[in-house]
């Protein structure tokens, strides 16, 4: 049996402590605050909560696969379904209600607003070779660095265009450039050297929708927090870890934090920090665009709960179903009057304001690492030095988003395996 230290408590601490406890290892799991689930919890102010990011998923079976590889499945301890789709609001207030989960839902959408014709399907049609490359060469696997992608997978990516070219050449009306462009403005990355393959998620939102657990991503926490009891996983919350001590050879021996020591066979790095002694990998962290937090009163317009405006600037604004609303923009002006300009106007219906800016937000959370050409999808860290030593994350290959924090979670399970009886 090897002694698991997880480093940790947000999602990514949670699923890879369950998924490993029911592999029959002996697992402690440390948590620097009082509450584990870490951006699964709402930011609280004043009477209100808020999400600071979507809590939506595009690959529900990552969720049911974790819950039953842990224990009981998922169906017996949460519910989950589907949402609509996203509003997407253009700068001549135009607007298009974007279905999710059918191509000819999509399909229907698209050729109401083009008056008949429909380049959006056309250009996610040519995407299924591109993503059976991803999910089989980088998502359920451990990364090699770039060898894990050859010549010929290189091939199939496209891997040296652009998004922003991509866009450019495939897709001549702007308000569909805006569907591709403006997200990956406000994920804090230049078009310009994120790699075209990235659009991908289009391709999954429109294959297999997006879906939220009922109750929200705090359900998903206690849920995940009642699995580690079941597990007996070894909750440590309090204690922040700090570094590693690594032997003479080069592998882990034991985590220390501000309690103390604890020793360990295997260290998996869950939280948004970087142990030391290591060295930060060679790539820029994500800043996140400002979030503004509102409250709306019960006269407020109605809105799809998730809503997509691409005038300039471009913005995003979700909520729960409850009267909070996050706003997500580049803080070029004041939200309620860039939305006002294209038909969502907000104002006079607020009751509560709170605004956050990259920096805050930076304080708070890791929020993964920015494009830097095709090898990012394979250079962000997973195993990044001593043996025995595994990173899982918003910070960690393969991605910041909740099913990438799951994939990694698998991939690192499956790597160690159960304890032989």
């Amino acid at each position: 049996m090897a002694r698991i230290v997880v480093v940790g408590g947000g999602f990514a601490g949670l699923a890879t402590a369950a998924r490993l406890a029911k592999l029959r290892h002996e697992v402690v799991l440390l948590e620097q605050s009082e509450e584990l689930g870490g951006r699964l919890r709402p930011l609280r102010r004043g009477t209100g909560a808020w999400q600071l990011c979507p809590d939506t998923m595009t690959m529900p079976g990552v969720v049911r696969d974790l819950f039953r590889k842990s224990g009981r499945p998922l169906d017996r301890v949460l519910q989950i379904e589907t949402v609509p789709g996203r509003r997407h609001v253009f700068a001549d207030r135009s607007t298009l209600d974007l279905p999710m989960g059918r191509r000819s839902d999509q399909h229907d959408a698209v050729t109401e607003l083009m008056g008949g014709e429909d380049p959006w399907s056309s250009w996610l049609d040519a995407m299924p070779d591109q993503w059976e490359v991803l999910r089989r060469r980088t998502l359920h696997t451990l990364p090699e660095g770039p060898a894990a992608l050859d010549r010929e997978a290189r091939r199939t990516l496209r891997a040296r265009r652009s998004l922003a070219r991509a866009a450019r050449k495939d897709l001549k009306d702007d308000r569909l450039r805006g569907l591709v462009l403006d997200p990956v403005r406000l994920d804090g990355d230049d078009a310009r050297v994120t790699p075209a393959f990235a659009a991908t998620t289009h391709y999954l939102e429109r294959n297999f929708g997006r879906w939220r657990i009922i109750g929200g991503m705090p359900a998903l926490a206690d849920a995940l927090v009642q699995r580690l009891v079941e597990r007996r996983v070894s909750v440590h919350t309090g204690v922040r870890g700090q570094g590693l001590d690594v032997t003479v050879g080069g592998a882990v021996r034991a985590v220390t934090t501000t309690d103390g020591s604890h020793p360990a066979d295997v260290v998996v790095w869950a939280a948004p920090t970087w142990p030391e002694p290591l060295r930060p990998p060679r790539l820029l962290p994500s800043i996140p665009a400002a979030r503004t937090l509102v409250r709306l009163g019960v006269d407020a317009p109605v809105l799809p709960l998730d809503v997509a405006t691409h005038g300039d600037p471009p913005m995003r604004l979700w909520s729960d179903g409850s009267d909070c609303w996050t706003i997500t923009h580049h803080n070029a002006e004041d939200p309620m009057i860039a939305l006002a300009r294209v038909g969502v106007d907000l104002r006079g219906h607020v009751e509560e304001r709170y605004d956050l800016s990259p920096s805050d937000l930076v304080r708070t959370a890791h929020w993964g690492w920015q494009w830097r050409g095709w090898t990012s999808q394979v250079n962000r860290p997973l195993r990044p030095g001593p043996e025995g030593l595994f990173m899982v994350g918003a910070h960690a290959h393969p991605g910041p988003e909740l099913e990438m924090i799951g994939l990694a979670a698998e991939a690192v399970a499956e790597h160690l395996g159960p304890v032989p009886r």
